[in-house]
């Protein structure tokens, strides 16, 4: 029996914003297509907030890659530390989770691969590719940078169009470096 490969990494920023405030922006579905600009989150059953049994979906795309999905099931919430994920089919399979902690000036958001397996051919070769580099490119470029903006940081004086156009340069550039080295 062909065992599948098994990807870790954590993936983190630190956020000049409370705890709380930060949980409950991750806690809220309806709230990450104004700071995620590269994925789609729908749900698919329960939602929009995270609770346990909340079933929704990933689409994303690399700037000039194809289209990407995978569905995700909430396990467990410990408010307002972390949220813990399966990614339960689609492209991949496995535990994830949003960790929160409180630090000087903030709070650490991390997004963390406890153990996610590629299903498609696609998600095999991107992990060949990249490993979880990609990944990481993707959470800093993307995700934490625009939470950051949505919580009034860097970029927030930028309107939305201008700040999706910066998001994909930034990816794309990341991506060239990676396939570089």
């Amino acid at each position: 029996m062909r065992r599948e490969a098994v990807y870790r990494c954590r993936d983190e920023s630190i956020f000049a914003a409370p705890r709380r405030q930060c949980f409950a922006i991750i806690a809220d579905l309806s709230t990450y297509a104004r700071w995620w600009t590269l994925v789609a989150v729908t749900p698919e059953h329960g939602g929009p907030l995270l609770t346990p049994g909340v079933r929704f979906r990933f689409a994303g795309a690399r700037p000039g890659g194809e289209l990407v999905e995978w569905s995700a099931e909430v396990l467990e919430v410990d408010e307002p530390a972390c949220i813990e994920l399966a990614y339960a089919g689609g492209a991949y399979v496995g535990r994830t989770a949003w960790e929160l902690d409180e630090v000087d000036g903030g709070t650490r958001i991390a997004y963390v691969y406890r153990g996610v397996s590629p299903l498609t051919s696609r998600a095999v070769d991107h992990f060949a590719r990249w490993g979880t580099r990609l990944h990481s490119v993707a959470m800093r470029e993307d995700a934490f940078a625009g939470l950051a903006r949505f919580l009034g940081g860097a970029g927030s004086e930028l309107d939305d169009d201008a700040w999706r156009m910066l998001v994909r340069e930034r990816v794309a550039t990341a991506i060239r470096a990676l396939d570089r080295t």
